[in-house]
């Protein structure tokens, strides 16, 4: 794939445009046919075709990008339909936002699904609230978006293929760098672009435009009427971006963490225990995203209930809010922890799901404690003595409370070095089973 090219430099008259070859030079080849492929069946339709926001973007920027969003001016789900006769695929429609998922053949090299969009006006009858759409013109669509960066519009299809729509003032911004909204009401219509604003101001470097700075504080009190569900998403993909320390340091400057709980804190410590989240090795045994483990060893460096409150804020799901409050749990009694023999250790770590410890290996690194408890994921927690409970059946033990007390120390003996070959734990079970008489 071709290294993106800056190409805002580039765009010099009044109705800037790119040859299609250069603003599409960053996709692999098969998403630039589809495209093509797409834009000919637009023109054919009579329904003008646009590639709008993220991607037309970061190409400008000379960003990598492959974020496909499209918009026609007309019946998105009617145009998927006929790009599923000609091109094969599945279409999801989602009709009140006149939007659809398409999902392509697989193989071939393509994405796996492209967002068509109708273009729309969105009107909201409360903040926070979802829109109403309507079908509109595409300015009325790019009206309807966040940031003035994100309303930029490519188009696709016939003798206006090229050109982009700027009918907000998106390249000039993109220029002096900075973040605006479109209009004085965008932080309370959908308060959740609060956070995308830190997101974006981090990721490209972009400053707060002055006005657009003083809606944000303005607001923030706004995102209480924000569902758990969508501040978790927004939460999700600043965990993900390479600069997240960044953003959250903003989001805590802002009050935004304090907006979605008050005692939600982001220090120095933080920072520099997610500096250091990386994937987890095989021998851990688990695969979170970036994000969730972002998440669990951020909010282990907070009080128990904290985590509790939080979680049921962002209403996250019983696992991952079990992982968050068993991980602020470990790192609360980690002190403790490092004193304890291998057997009692391990004996605890076992009640606390693995993403828990392994967040608290994290928080640990580069300490002896660390060490043990990779120990631990390595060995420990899978170690048990040759003898079950066949074996004490055979010696004529009836089945109850014994069994777990007999099997449980020979485990122990063994985690504690006090049991190093098989006849020194047969003789040890000698040892248990007359306690037993």
């Amino acid at each position: 794939m071709p290294k993106p090219v800056r190409l805002l430099s580039q765009l010099k008259s009044a109705t800037p445009r790119l040859p299609l070859t250069r603003a599409l030079a960053p996709l692999p080849p098969a998403s630039r046919r589809l495209l093509r492929a797409v834009a000919a069946q637009a023109e054919r339709s009579r329904m003008p075709l646009y590639i709008v926001g993220g991607y037309v973007r970061d190409v400008l920027l000379g960003r990598l990008s492959l974020d496909l969003d499209l918009v026609v001016e007309g019946d998105a789900i009617a145009f998927g339909r006929q790009l599923v006769r000609s091109l094969g695929g599945s279409l999801l429609a989602h009709k009140p936002f006149g939007t659809a998922l398409w999902r392509l053949p697989p193989g071939g090299g393509l994405p796996d699904f492209v967002d068509l969009i109708s273009a729309r006006r969105e009107t909201y009858a409360r903040p926070g609230a979802l829109p109403t759409v309507q079908f509109s013109t595409m300015v009325d669509d790019q009206f309807r978006r966040d940031f003035s960066i994100n309303t930029l519009a490519l188009r696709l299809d016939g003798t206006q293929a090229g050109q982009i729509l700027d009918a907000w003032g998106g390249l000039a911004d993109l220029r002096a760098g900075v973040i605006r909204v479109l209009h004085d009401q965008s932080f309370s219509d959908d308060p959740t672009r609060i956070l995308r604003a830190l997101r974006f101001s981090g990721r490209l470097g972009f400053a707060l435009e002055r006005k657009t700075q003083q809606q944000l504080r303005a607001n923030v009190g706004r995102l209480d009427a924000v569902s758990g569900e969508r501040i978790y998403n927004e939460i999700d993909l600043i965990l993900q971006e390479p600069k997240r320390a960044q953003i959250l340091s903003s989001l805590q400057k802002y009050g935004v963490l304090r907006a979605i709980h008050p005692k939600l804190q982001w220090n120095a410590a933080i920072a520099t225990a997610l500096a250091h989240i990386q994937k987890p090795a095989k021998v851990w045994g688990i695969a979170p995203t970036q994000a969730e483990l972002g998440l669990v060893v951020w909010l282990a460096q907070h009080a128990p209930t904290t985590v509790e409150a939080v979680a049921r804020r962002l209403r996250l799901t019983a696992e991952l809010a079990a992982a968050a409050q068993a991980a602020s749990g470990l790192r609360a009694q980690s002190r403790k922890l490092a004193g304890m023999p291998n057997s009692a250790l391990t004996f605890t770590l076992q009640r606390a799901p693995q993403l828990a410890v392994y967040a608290l290996y994290i928080l640990q690194r580069n300490t002896p404690f660390a060490a043990r408890l990779l120990a631990y994921s390595r060995r420990w927690r899978s170690l048990q003595p040759y003898a079950d409970g066949n074996t004490l059946t055979a010696r004529g033990l009836k089945p109850g409370k014994a069994y777990g007390h007999i099997l449980q120390a020979l485990r122990a003996a063994w985690l504690d070095g006090k049991v190093k070959t098989r006849k020194q734990e047969a003789a040890l079970l000698e040892t248990l089973l007359r306690e037993q008489y």
